[in-house]
């Protein structure tokens, strides 16, 4: 199963059109955006950021998929743990970090998961920027790679597509 879903998103990032920095690019900025605890936003944001930094919208939004429902819960509590590490944060911030993943990941409805992040902002601003802080700190360097991979992947496919 994983090795099959691995083999589509390898498909998908070849059928990518664009230069090798363009495409790159954009991967560098879904992964970036996914790494950061701004769920339901990613797709959006990812978007957004390819449109104004001039970059491949389909690969921003497959570099989001870094962030999926069996990874969300390592990549945040990693960018609670980062941010901690450089700005102190509330010992019980873990458990309200908890209650919201497990509200973005149920069943309920988008507006309702609105509902529950915002409240998570008001009531827990603190936890909420330094959660942010250390996916920034985490988002960097993972796009960073990602790009030098993308780029490398893609220029690779590109040599070996042309007619000689």
């Amino acid at each position: 199963m994983l090795k099959s879903k691995i083999a589509l998103f390898i498909k998908k990032v070849k059928q990518l059109n664009g230069d090798p920095h363009y495409v790159a690019f954009g991967m560098a900025i879904g992964v970036f955006v996914a790494i950061t605890p701004t769920i339901p936003f990613h797709t959006i944001l990812a978007i957004f950021m390819a449109v104004l930094l001039k970059a491949s919208k389909p690969a921003a939004v497959l570099g989001v998929w870094v962030s999926n429902p069996f990874t969300v819960v390592f990549l945040y509590f990693a960018c609670y743990k980062t941010g901690h590490f450089f700005w102190d944060g509330s010992p019980n911030a873990m458990e309200s970090i908890h209650l919201l993943i497990d509200n973005l990941e149920s069943d309920m409805e988008f507006s309702k998961k609105i509902s529950c992040l915002v409240e998570f902002v008001k009531t827990k601003m603190r936890t909420f920027l330094i959660m942010n802080a250390g996916g920034v700190i985490l988002g960097l360097p993972a796009g960073i790679a990602t790009y030098a991979l993308t780029k490398k992947f893609i220029s690779k496919i590109r040599k070996e597509s042309k007619p000689e």
